[in-house]
């Protein structure tokens, strides 16, 4: 028994399995103190529940060979990537721990001090995302999700803590003008990648991935198999302008007998990957002030729907949303609609402060006011 005193609190120190177990008793008498590091031993050799070995946990750098490995299997590629980049991230910040020492103030303080560091490969000065630190306690409350099923007693640090808030532009909507000015800017294949997204408000992904076999041009509808959810696996109606333009481009590539309308340019049976540099290229030319994703473009086509009359279940039914909820998210009324439903508010005041007026006039002279109701009706 190996229990020494730190002040008026006794702790106790031993080896199990090679690791180094140090902790607190949380008593002032040594013999309750050796009866605590016994319990500690035994729960540790046997769980009480069916009398099965604890599964101790391991280093959280080994835990993370062991999380990935797990994640390639079971995620996609796109989302295992993710998960891969955000655990460089946490290596970083709690490498040499075991994965039941973290604690919540750990991830609190990793939550800091990630929001303060600087960006690589960006603007000078340029700091972290509260956006890219939300991911990577995603990834880490992921990681803990799936150490409890492989067993290893652990409790999650990261439950309880407190995502940073989406900034205001986070998501935005480009206006007509912006549109016209960075359209006019874009290169091939980006332009007609953007008006697709500009009318039917696909995902990138989506829009890249559209198989020549998908597109019904009879029914005027594109169908699009892919996605997490039933909901995004959906046929979307095309417009007038959109399906010439994919009928321009599977004549374009007929001969190279692709069965993409969006090809690789060195794989012509393979989609194009990313357009990422021809987008900040296009918007930088265009000017357009601010911070513009491709993405926005899908934020850009739901809030016109809207104004344009589409009610949010036909929305979310459009933009492969299992909620209504996560639809709302999208809907940005711009400045442009901001000031459109203004007039039309000042309008409609100044049309009732005008009838009443007429009104009162009216009565003061002993006028009926059924005479103006009905000429009003007429």
């Amino acid at each position: 028994m190996a229990v020494y005193r730190r002040g008026k609190i006794w702790w106790y120190g031993f080896k199990f399995q090679g690791r180094k177990i140090q902790e607190s008793t949380g008593f002032s008498n040594k013999t309750a103190a050796l009866r605590c590091e016994a319990k500690r031993k035994a729960d540790m050799l046997d769980r009480r529940a069916g009398f099965i070995k604890a599964k101790l946990a391991p280093k959280f750098e080994d835990y993370v060979k062991e999380f990935l490995e797990w994640s390639e299997q079971q995620h996609k590629p796109k989302t295992h990537a993710l998960h891969e980049w955000n655990c460089k991230t946490l290596r970083r910040f709690f490498g040499g721990k075991y994965l039941d020492e973290i604690t919540t103030e750990m991830v609190e303080d990793f939550k800091s001090a990630r929001k303060q560091e600087f960006r690589k490969n960006a603007k000078v000065g340029r700091l972290v995302s509260g956006i890219t630190v939300n991911r990577a306690l995603e990834t880490l409350k992921a990681m803990y999700y799936q150490a409890e099923r492989f067993g290893y007693v652990v409790k999650n640090p990261a439950v309880g803590v407190a995502m940073f808030r989406d900034p205001l532009d986070a998501m935005r909507v480009i206006t007509f003008e912006e549109q016209a000015a960075y359209l006019s800017n874009a290169s091939q294949p980006l332009a007609d990648i953007a008006r697709v997204m500009l009318d039917t408000g696909m995902r990138p992904e989506e829009v890249f991935r559209i198989r020549v076999e998908n597109i019904d041009f009879v029914q005027k509808a594109i169908f699009n198999p892919f996605g997490k959810t039933k909901a995004a696996r959906r046929t979307i109606p095309m417009t007038d302008d959109l399906a010439c333009l994919l009928k321009g481009r599977i004549r374009k590539f007929e001969e190279k007998k692709t069965p993409f309308v969006f090809p690789s340019p060195y794989d012509y049976q393979r989609p194009i990957g990313s357009v990422k540099k021809a987008h900040r290229q296009a918007a930088a030319v265009a000017e357009i002030k601010g911070r513009f994703r491709l993405y926005d473009l899908r934020h850009t086509f739901a809030t016109r729907a809207v104004a344009a009359g589409a009610d949010l279940p036909t929305l979310a039914a459009l933009l492969g949303h299992a909620s209504i909820q996560m639809t709302m998210r999208y809907v940005h009324p711009a400045a442009e609609q901001k000031r459109i439903a203004i007039e039309k508010f000042e309008r409609y005041r100044a049309e009732g402060v005008i009838d009443a007026a007429t009104v009162m006039a009216q009565k003061s002279h002993g006028v009926s006011t059924e005479t103006t109701t009905m000429g009003r009706v007429q």
